[in-house]
Order: C-alpha cells, then structure tokens, then sequence
C-alpha cells in the first residue's frame, strides 16, 4: 500500500533541498565575499535532437540525485525523469522529476532557474513541489491540504486585477511561422495586463506562487514542467488550465512523456482574460475536430504546435 500523501510532502522538500545545494555547488554560485554577483561556471551542450535543449552536467547529477533518493525511499514506486526518462514500478504512484528547469538559464549564468518533484497517482497529482536553489526557495504543497513556501503557508493569490497584473509567458526558438504567431499571441496577452515578463522556467511560476504575478502561459511544455507547477498553483488557488480553458490531465505520466502541454496557470482574477486573449490572438476561421477555438497563432491543437517547432520540443 502507498504511503499517505502527507508523508511526500515531507519527502519531497527535503530532497529539493539537497538538490538545490547541489545545484549551487555545481553552478559554482553563491555571492562573492565582496558582495558581488553570482558566476556562473556551468557547462552547457547542445542536443543534438533539438538546438533548444542544452543538457549540462548538473541535469545529469541532479537526475540520479533524485531518482536515486526516490527510489531508495519508495521502491515500488515508477519515475518519470526528464535526461533519463521511465523507470517502471509496482504501484500505483509515479514520480514526475524535472531535475533542471531552465537549464539554458543556468549555463548563462542566470540565476533563474529551479527543480521539479511530483508524486501523481491515479486521479492526479497528490504532492509536488518546486524549488529555486539559487534564491534558496522550496515550495511544497499536498492536494488538498495546502502549500507552504520555506515551511511557511501560502496564501490565496491575490485579486490585483487585469490591469494592474503582471503576466509570465515563455516560448523558444522556432521557425518563422511559429515565432510570429508567439508574438501576437503575447501582444494580445500584453494588450490584458500590466506586462508581460519571461524567464521560461520554473522561476516563473514561483512568482504566480509568491502572488508576484498573476499568470504563466506557455505552449510547449512537458508533463515534467507542469506536474508539481499545478499542484503547488491549484493550493494556493490557482486555475490551471490549457489554453481553452480545459483541465490538464495529468494521469498516467508515462503515457503522457512526449504530449506537449500548453498551459495557463493563473489567478482566478486574471485566467478569464487570458482565455479572451488567446481567442483574439487566434487565426480566423481555424478550428479543432471537435469544434473548439483553435489554439492561439493558429495551430488547432497542441500537436499541431509541436509539429511546428519540431518533434523533440521540450521547454529548457
């Protein structure tokens, strides 16, 4: 029988602590003893399948970090890792890891940049959380039973208001085409709020968390990117939908490895609007099987998007 969801909560902070130091050894970080800034001394390579990924030796360590202590703490249990892909198990739980989000960050020397920890069962995500190690953050929450922020409650985000919110949105390279209807899309999105801002990883969606701001949107990510996000947003309150407004479906995470995501996580306050936004951003006339509102730029369906920008996206 699986362990109570509570006990994951506890598990899941203490190993995106460890991870989070690992991460900063390696990274060679910290502030100087002058006070300076933080230097970078990662490594990054190109994949070669995708000239958006780059994989440095940090993805790598911190991956066998955390399976490693997943699997020695739960046996039974499957992973699901973004470098090293499924590890099958026996039981009804799988852990969703993304050991490095924003990894391009990190190789640059950008201290915007996280981990990723789920536990999904059959009905969804039970706990996930995220962490920042270069700001020295953890976020844990349990599904239905709230999130914390350093150990500390996080509260209901606030109600700011379209016009005075600030929305994240991330994207990647990709083909002219792709990279256009990117951009009407965040024009529309802009044209909503106060500003749109952009790292493209997990730091983001830790500001939606801090109540910084009020949405993160995004069109190409993984189940890794998403599973702990959407646990951690949902307890504080958040909508976390795709792009018509839909539940993600968050089930069965090995089925799910190559299905690319696109995602509004926002504040009850602001997700109505950026729905509006995606409908005006949208080319006219375009419309899915079954009927529905294309997805923003044109592109009916998620797959359709990743069809665009190639077949190994994968938000870095």
């Amino acid at each position: 029988m699986s362990p109570p969801a509570a006990d994951y909560t506890e598990f899941i902070g203490s190993v995106l602590s460890e991870a989070s130091e690992l991460a900063v050894r390696m990274r060679g970080s910290g502030p100087g003893t002058d006070g300076g800034p933080v230097r970078d001394t990662a490594r990054g390579t190109v994949k070669p399948e995708d000239e958006n990924q780059i994989v440095t030796d940090a993805d790598l360590a911190l991956g066998a970090l955390l399976t490693g202590r997943i699997a020695d703490r739960y046996p039974g249990h499957a992973i699901l890792e973004e470098e090293s892909g499924a590890t099958p198990g026996d039981q009804e739980v799988t852990w969703v890891v993304d050991p490095l989000d924003g990894t391009s960050n990190y190789a640059a020397g950008s201290p915007l940049f996280g981990v990723m920890v789920a536990a999904v069962g059959p009905r969804g995500v039970l706990a996930g959380g995220l962490a920042l190690p270069a700001f020295g953050t953890v976020y844990v929450a349990r599904t239905g039973r709230g999130a914390t922020r350093n150990g500390r409650p996080l509260g209901p985000l606030p109600a700011t208001g379209p016009g005075r919110a600030l929305v994240a949105y991330g994207m990647d390279k990709g083909p002219a085409e792709l990279m256009a209807a990117e951009g009407r899309l965040v024009a529309a999105i802009g044209s909503t709020c106060l500003g749109v801002r952009m790292s493209n990883s997990v730091f983001d969606i830790c500001m939606v968390a801090d109540g910084a701001y009020a949405a993160f949107v995004h069109r190409g990510c993984r189940i890794w990117d998403v599973a702990a996000a959407v646990c951690v947003l949902r307890e504080c309150g958040g909508i976390c939908t795709d792009l018509q407004g839909r539940p993600l479906d968050l089930t069965r995470p090995f089925d799910k490895a190559d299905q690319v995501f696109e995602v509004c996580l926002a504040s009850a306050d602001m997700h109505p609007s950026l729905l509006a936004a995606v409908r005006a951003a949208a080319v006219d006339g375009a419309v899915t099987a079954d009927g529905d509102a294309p997805a923003a730029g044109g592109y009916a369906t998620a797959e359709g998007y990743a069809a665009a920008r190639g077949p190994a996206d994968r938000r870095d």
